[in-house]
Formats: structure tokens, C-alpha cells, sequence
């Protein structure tokens, strides 16, 4: 069958026609699915919130797959842990200065009450914008007027007692759908005026253990040398005692010997009195037999009793005189 060019042009035209009315079908439903998407997925550490024109649906959609209609809208809650930090908080003391600290909250979005909250609230920046940051600083506040002098926030247990009680405080917002973790406080400030006291205070202590130091070495040179003084004493008494005691010995020695000489000068005296003659015995006795020589002038001669000598000699002896 042949055709003519127009024939043949208009036959073009007609399967143009008919293959275009064949692709319309499949690019409309991929249109449609586009502008109405009947699934969604759900990211990891997150949880879906479906509304439909506004209204939210109270059942949440966990991580994975879902197939919804196609007219809802899907919200995703982030619910991983999250910090928020409020650097240089004023929180002032009973008396009335103003501390400034630094505080960061971990917290994290309850999966369980996410839809109810982002009906109330909104997402996950809207909870703590709304309700979190506000009673974070609220707390602090109310948490400084239990604290006496604006320097007792540098002692450990305040700080962990003020992190307890303002932890123990924000359990209240798990009606919120916020779950508080944990509670940080850091960077404590005090006044000029309270950090030149607490230095001054801890100059003043210093010093003060430096003198107790001080005073502990003098005290125990002072017993050292009370010690050795009163060991020195002792010595001294002791060397006393027995220099007395040698003088004792001394003097009665010396006492012993003149009464003993005194005895014996009592004894030969009296013994002297009592034979006379011995006096002439020890003179001859220690007569050497030389007749003393006296210059008597002239022819004068020496006179000696022999017979006193022989006498007495004899006498001394024993021996029959002559």
C-alpha cells in the first residue's frame, strides 16, 4: 500500500498522537505520587509526628518505612541526647551578690509523649526555647537564695547539691515530653569584691600555716635543747656526785691515815715514856763510831760517858756490863 507524502505525514502524526496519550497515564500517577506521597521514612534516633490539615495524629511513627496517606504531613522529632549550654547565669545569694555561672543541661526529647508535645509545643527547638532554657534559669536563681555567701559556690558539695536539686527540679518537664539527663554547673564567677576577699582569705591562711610551721620547729628546737640541757644537768650531777664522793673517799682516807699516825705517835710515845733507854739505843744505833770533833780551844779534851754508853749498850742488849 502506497502513500502519499501528506498521507504518509498525517499517519506520523497520528502514532505521535497515540504513543503521547499512552505516556500521559504513567507521568500523571508520577506526578501525583510526587505531589501526594503515600510513604515516608524515619531517620535513626528520630521519631514521625503525621498531621492532616493541622490535626495531629497521637500515634507516633518509629524509625523505618511507613506507608500514610498521602494528604498527611510528617514531622520528624529529633529524640537523640542534646546539650544545652547558658554561659554566665546571674544567680545571686542571700547576701546579694551576684554569682555568674556557667550550666549545661543534657536532655532529650521522650519518644513516648513526642506527638503530644509537638501538639502543645512544637519540635524539639521549640521545647527547649519554650519550656527548658526558662526553668533552667529560673532554678538557678531560686537555687542561689539557699546559698549564704556568694564564695560558698566554690565548695564542692554546694555545687553538687545545687546540680541535684536542679536535676531533681527539671524531672518536672517529662510532662512536657523533655527528659533531663543531666545537670552541669561550671565556670563559677564571684564578684571582684569576693574573689579579692577569698584570695586575701587564702594569703591570710597561707601565712598563718607557714607561722604554725614556724612555731612547730621553734617548739621543737626549744624541747630538743630542754632535753639536752636537762641530759647536760644530769651529767653535771652525776660528775658532782661523784667528785663528792671521791672527796669523801679522799677525806676519809686522809682521816684513816692521821688517826692511824696519830695511833702510832701515841703508841711510841707512850712506849718512850715507859723505856726511856730505847732513845739511847737509837742513838747508837745510828752512831757511825766517829768521835765528834769539837775546837774547844787550847788543849781542851772531849768528855764522853762511856759507861753511859757501854752501859746502856749493854743494858739495850741485854748483855752483863763490864
Amino acid at each position: 500500500m502506497s502513500y502519499t507524502n501528506e498521507e504518509y505525514q498525517a499517519e506520523q502524526i497520528r502514532k505521535a498522537k497515540k504513543a503521547g496519550s499512552l505516556l500521559v497515564i504513567p507521568v500523571l500517577i508520577l506526578f501525583l505520587l510526587f505531589i501526594f506521597t503515600p510513604f515516608t521514612t524515619i531517620p535513626a534516633g528520630h521519631v514521625g509526628v503525621a498531621t492532616l490539615f493541622g490535626k495531629v495524629d497521637p500515634d507516633e511513627l518509629n524509625e523505618g518505612f511507613h506507608i500514610i496517606n498521602p494528604l498527611k504531613k510528617v514531622q520528624k522529632i529529633d529524640c537523640r541526647n542534646k546539650e544545652h549550654t547558658m554561659d554566665k547565669v546571674g544567680v545571686p545569694s542571700q547576701d546579694q551578690l551576684t554569682t555568674q555561672v556557667d550550666v549545661t543541661v543534657k536532655w532529650r526529647v521522650d519518644r513516648a509523649q513526642a506527638a503530644e508535645a509537638y501538639k502543645e509545643t512544637g519540635n524539639a527547638e521549640a521545647l527547649e526555647s519554650v519550656h527548658l532554657r526558662p526553668m533552667l534559669r529560673s532554678l538557678l536563681r531560686e537555687a542561689g537564695k539557699e546559698i549564704e555567701n556568694a564564695e560558698d559556690f566554690y565548695q564542692a558539695n554546694v555545687q553538687v547539691s545545687m546540680q541535684a536539686k536542679i536535676l531533681e527540679k527539671l524531672g518536672a518537664l517529662s510532662s512536657k515530653g523533655i527528659l533531663v539527663e543531666e545537670v552541669l554547673l561550671r565556670g563559677f564567677e564571684l564578684p571582684r569584691m569576693i574573689v579579692q576577699g577569698v584570695e586575701d582569705k587564702k594569703r591570710q591562711k597561707q601565712l598563718a600555716e607557714k607561722e604554725l610551721q614556724e612555731l612547730a620547729r621553734f617548739t621543737t628546737e626549744q624541747e630538743q635543747q630542754q632535753v639536752k640541757a636537762k641530759a647536760e644537768k644530769m651529767a653535771a650531777i652525776e660528775e658532782a656526785e661523784k667528785r663528792v664522793a671521791l672527796a669523801d673517799a679522799k677525806a676519809y682516807e686522809i682521816t684513816a691515815e692521821a688517826k692511824a699516825q696519830a695511833e702510832a705517835i701515841k703508841i711510841k710515845g707512850e712506849a718512850l715514856k715507859k723505856y726511856p733507854d730505847i732513845i739511847k739505843l737509837r742513838s747508837i744505833e745510828k752512831w757511825d763510831g766517829i768521835v765528834p770533833r769539837v775546837s774547844m780551844g787550847g788543849n781542851a779534851i772531849p768528855m764522853i760517858n762511856l759507861n753511859d754508853l757501854s752501859g746502856g749498850t749493854k743494858r739495850e742488849t741485854g748483855l752483863p756490863p763490864q
